[in-house]
């Protein structure tokens, strides 16, 4: 079934994109095809779809991977999707706000996460992602146009961030392709950027909790120097000596730091924390 029948089924069903939700239904058939092309799935994927929404790109997963989860929080959409892919034995959709889900239960290792995120829960459901990020093999997911420049950003330019850092450190994302915001019903403010990702390594469990602690700590004073925007937050340790130690430089900028300084730094206080 193509995107706009799929369209006017919810339609007649009398159900309307919420903008509270984010929802704005992806109403292009080639960029349907396309994201799944990009996700390579086969009959041994296991795959987790966000915000299924009318359901093009569901169906469309639900006919090349061997196991597909689709997660909604709207009730009427919910039924919607539970009706349409009723028919698929190997396809379980999930009533529920992906942000109150516990990942670990829901995510197998080697996870395929396809979606076009609804926009209000694209940054949060990104921090929850890398978190279970050893049980996610690659994701192939579309965003509007500034999260994803915020999620690829390299150090020094006004998009990085925590997530840049995060993620450049775990994965190795890169831009796919833009989607024009008339690919999508109701059309939103701003073109959409759907990005591919996939895991290369695994931080331990330690030293990803200190790697965040940091992150969250200096990020929001990224006009400061960096032994001041931590010592705002963290103020019980000599930022400069564990700055000098891990090889930075204690007047950069924490928007200066590369994701491996910011590693470096991590791995640093977490070892003087396991001295403490």
């Amino acid at each position: 079934m193509k995107s706009r029948e799929l369209l006017n089924e919810v339609r007649q069903k009398g159900i309307r994109p919420k903008k509270a939700l984010g929802q704005n239904f992806l109403i292009d058939d080639r960029v349907v095809e396309r994201i799944v092309s990009c996700a390579q799935l086969d009959p041994s994927s296991w795959v987790l779809e966000v915000g299924g929404g009318h359901g093009a790109l569901s169906l469309a997963l639900a006919e090349s991977c061997g196991r597909l989860v689709v997660v909604e929080k709207d009730p009427l959409l919910y039924r919607h999707l539970v009706d349409l892919l009723g028919r698929y034995p190997h396809v379980e959709v999930v009533e529920a706000d992906v942000l109150d889900l516990d990942l670990k239960t829901l995510l197998p290792e080697g996870a395929v996460v396809v979606s076009n995120l609804p926009y209000s829960i694209s940054s949060p459901f990104m921090f929850k992602l890398w978190d279970e990020a050893k049980r996610v093999d690659r994701f192939v997911l579309m965003f509007q146009k500034e999260v994803a420049e915020r999620i690829t950003a390299s150090s020094g330019t006004k998009a990085y961030g925590v997530l840049s850092v995060l993620f450049s450190l775990v994965f190795s994302v890169k831009v796919l392709f833009s989607v024009s915001k008339n690919a999508f019903w109701p059309r939103p403010e701003v073109d959409s950027t759907v990005l591919y990702g996939v895991r290369e390594r695994v931080l331990e469990d330690n030293l990803a909790k200190v790697l965040k602690r940091i992150l969250n700590a200096g990020f929001p004073y990224r006009r400061k120097k960096i032994y001041k925007a931590l010592s705002f937050s963290i103020p019980e340790i000599n930022w400069k000596e564990v700055l000098e130690k891990a090889g930075v430089d204690a007047d950069l900028r924490p928007d200066a730091l590369t994701p491996q300084q910011w590693l470096a730094v991590a791995q640093y206080y977490k070892n003087l924390l396991n001295r403490g």
